[in-house]
């Protein structure tokens, strides 16, 4: 090493100004000064990644009904550190972002977003379209035939790779999308969900005995059975009469035929 450095300084001496030369001797000396300390500070894998990236993944996978070889975590920087987590690492979707998710450890304290690439996001950002203007992606299908009306459920579908239109985009792709909806047509098995084919439920009908919980967070709780004066969906707020007393009261609609009093 000290031979090639004197081989390169001798070479510099060509340079016109005493100054530069100086200059990059001395820069030739501090970088090879330098080297070894780099390289002992090179960023190292972080212990608590392979929980973070095997949780993650698993999250996504069942959240979604994936097959796991779909599913991709993109390493984290490798200048963020974390320590492994003593405990079972939690995770979830706060902002309804499905290319990110968030891991949160107790022991040691610590959260970090990690993203996701999934088969789906990537045919739906750039899939080809064929002669014929279809793209391949994954969609949600019926796992059966359902008829209008019925409240739906996650466990009736499954996620498949299939041909569609290229034009369509709005198909069902969430889980969450799902929660609380009823189907507003006969759907026949194997059919794509979009969501032009769902709407949300309604939870409390007019003339429907409804129960309303009144005092919560008040310190007491107590349950009354009223009369719905009108239709609710999931958080409307409904007014509903007491067939005993004869008063009206304001609630909530929290669930099927169930309300929080205001």
């Amino acid at each position: 090493m000290e031979t090639i450095l004197q081989m390169l300084c001798r070479t510099f001496k060509r340079l016109s100004s005493p100054g530069a030369k100086s200059l990059v001797c001395a820069s030739v000396l501090m970088g090879a000064a330098w080297g070894p300390t780099l390289a002992q500070t090179a960023p190292t894998a972080n212990p608590g990644w392979a929980a973070l990236e095997q949780g993650a993944k698993q999250f996504v996978v069942e959240t979604y009904k994936l097959d796991p070889s779909a599913v991709n975590i993109m390493p984290m920087d490798h200048r963020i550190k974390f320590e492994a987590c003593t405990q079972a690492i939690s995770f979830d979707q706060p902002f309804g972002n499905k290319q990110s998710v968030r891991a949160r450890c107790a022991q040691p304290a610590w959260q970090h977003f990690v993203m996701v690439q999934t088969r789906a996001n990537l045919v739906s950002q750039g899939a080809p379209v064929s002669a014929n203007n279809t793209v391949t992606r994954m969609v949600w299908v019926s796992a059966q035939s359902l008829k209008r009306g019925t409240t739906v459920q996650a466990h009736m579908f499954k996620v498949l790779e299939q041909t569609v239109p290229a034009h369509e985009t709005r198909f069902v792709n969430d889980e969450r999308e799902l929660l609380n909806t009823e189907l507003v047509r006969d759907l026949p098995a194997n059919t794509p969900l979009k969501l032009q084919d769902i709407k949300a439920s309604t939870m409390v009908k007019r003339g429907q005995q409804v129960t309303v919980a009144v005092g919560e967070g008040k310190g007491f709780l107590i349950t009354v059975r009223a009369e719905a004066q009108q239709d609710g969906l999931l958080g409307d707020q409904i007014r509903l009469k007491n067939p005993e007393s004869g008063r009206s009261l304001t609630a909530v609609v929290t669930g099927v035929n169930m309300a929080r009093g205001l």
